[in-house]
């Protein structure tokens, strides 16, 4: 088969299937052990665990740096392997000092012992996080994403056999951390078993300063996507209590799941569809190709994202109940409140691709900055005032940003929204037809007494149904989305 930049087309495509596998492995895995954590911890003890996580975690993408990325990003990152090894090294036990000395300092302030002992547990997680992106990044430079997808498919399940184990034996959080433990370590095991022990040379000026130039870049936007993620679990956690982070957080991780649902396959077919367009070359009598088919995809997965944001508010008590148990019942109204920031901005699922395309990729840095201040500001300022006033401010903040990736994408990306918004029109319809239809039979199944999943599949049938019927008859009536002109 023909190849592209010396790749056969068999190995691109067998690569990518293989990231995919990997990726959906590692988001199944991790759903498995949130589920079986949210049954057997409290509120209290899961909201603990994930804010000690989200600080771990900051700790871990200061540390990680930019070397994968710098190896990954051209030829010569490859012949600084020993020195990158070193830096990475370095970094990963800097870190780990650091956290034992914030374990140590907070620990003996606000924490009991067994406590401040679980955050000297998470600081073994920096050295193998930092070291894991070298062998990561070397990997892909060389092509060999089946190897590094077997790798993490293996540690995901010896992580998550761990946490299950533990879960059972009743070691509660400490099951949850020693499960991240064993998938880093088992990670750079696969490494070094592939690729073979990276020997680590002491860094050249000029390597450590170039490197530690391009990390910077790296890190800085990392920190900004980290702030917009976890600014909830620290808020909640930090003004709230525990036990409400760990309801956040849990509602967090419902919609989380459904969002990854939509938005990865979403960014990867909007990677494919603008860079096809923007291959062809625009006539006097059409739209310009990238536009056109921008005014065919919005709607197209606004007709995706509608009836299962719609959905997930519909069916959150039940959703709740079955998963979690009736512990976690405050956790449904949060859950459908998050369910509608995302709704509300769907659109940024694009914005990546649609400028990189267009060559705007720098117009991404500001974007991403704007939304994660909105969306931190927001959560500092309702948080006190309790979990649902936090959750309604994430949907302002999610109101601001879709108004900021649309203007984004009108003028840099040089979509047609007007045009994408007549085309959507029908779809709005068609979810309110279905939402007011699932609505008015809610207490149907429950004054039959039926038991919760059975509910929730009474649910999703006629929500399915409503949307599917009135979305098809739409379209045939009056011809909509037929073409992107």
């Amino acid at each position: 088969m023909s190849g592209f930049l010396g790749l056969s087309v068999s190995t691109i495509l067998g690569g990518g299937v293989w990231v995919m596998v990997a990726r959906l492995f590692s988001q199944v895995a991790q759903l498995v052990a949130f589920v079986a954590a949210a049954r057997v911890l409290s509120p209290a003890e899961f909201g603990f665990f994930a804010f000690v996580s989200a600080i771990a975690f900051l700790f871990v993408v200061v540390s990680e740096g930019g070397w994968a990325e710098y190896i990954m990003r051209a030829d010569h990152g490859e012949e600084h392997l020993p020195q990158l090894a070193s830096i990475a090294l370095v970094s990963g036990c800097c870190f780990t000092l650091m956290g034992f000395l914030v374990s140590l300092l907070i620990g003996g302030l606000w924490f009991s012992a067994w406590q401040t002992w679980l955050f000297l547990l998470f600081s073994l997680w920096f050295i193998p996080a930092a070291l894991n992106t070298v062998y990561d990044g070397t990997l892909v430079h060389r092509n060999r994403l089946n190897r590094q997808a077997v790798i993490r498919i293996v540690a995901e399940a010896a992580g998550l056999a761990v946490t299950l184990f533990g879960l059972w034996a009743g070691w509660n959080i400490v099951a949850l951390v020693l499960g991240r433990l064993v998938t880093n370590f088992l990670a750079v095991a696969g490494g070094v078993l592939v690729l073979g022990w990276i020997v680590p040379a002491w860094p050249d000026r000029s390597v450590l300063g170039e490197v530690l130039h391009f990390a910077r870049y790296i890190v800085s936007v990392r920190i900004i996507v980290f702030g917009r993620s976890y600014s909830g679990t620290l808020a909640v956690g930090g003004l709230l209590g525990l036990a409400d982070a760990g309801y956040y957080r849990a509602a967090e991780r419902i919609v989380a799941a459904f969002s990854e649902l939509v938005g990865e396959p979403a960014r990867m077919l909007a990677w494919v569809i603008f860079r096809r367009a923007g291959g062809q070359s625009a006539d006097d009598q059409t739209a310009d190709p990238i536009s056109r088919a921008g005014n065919l995809f919005l709607p197209a997965l606004f007709a995706v994202a509608a009836p299962v944001y719609v959905g997930l508010i519909l069916v959150a008590p039940n959703l709740v109940d079955i998963a979690l148990g009736a512990t976690w019942a405050p956790v449904a109204l949060v859950v459908k409140i998050l369910a509608v920031r995302q709704l509300l901005s769907f659109q940024g699922y694009v914005t990546e691709p649609l400028l990189s395309v267009r060559g705007e990729v720098r117009r991404l840095w500001p974007l991403s900055l704007m939304i994660s201040i909105a969306s931190i500001g927001m959560m500092v300022v309702l948080a006190p005032f309790g979990l649902v006033y936090a959750a309604i401010g994430q949907c302002v903040a999610a109101g601001f940003a879709g108004v900021l990736a649309i203007w984004f994408q009108s003028r840099y990306g040089k979509l047609d929204w007007p045009r994408i918004t007549a085309n959507s029109g029908l779809i709005a319809l068609a979810a309110a037809v279905m939402f007011v239809g699932v609505s008015s039979l809610a207490h149907w199944p429950a004054e039959t007494h039926m038991p919760p999943y059975s509910q929730m599949a009474m649910q999703v049938l006629v929500g399915a149904t409503i949307y599917l019927a009135v979305l098809y008859a739409s379209w045939k009536w009056t011809g909509w989305l037929k073409s992107g002109h």
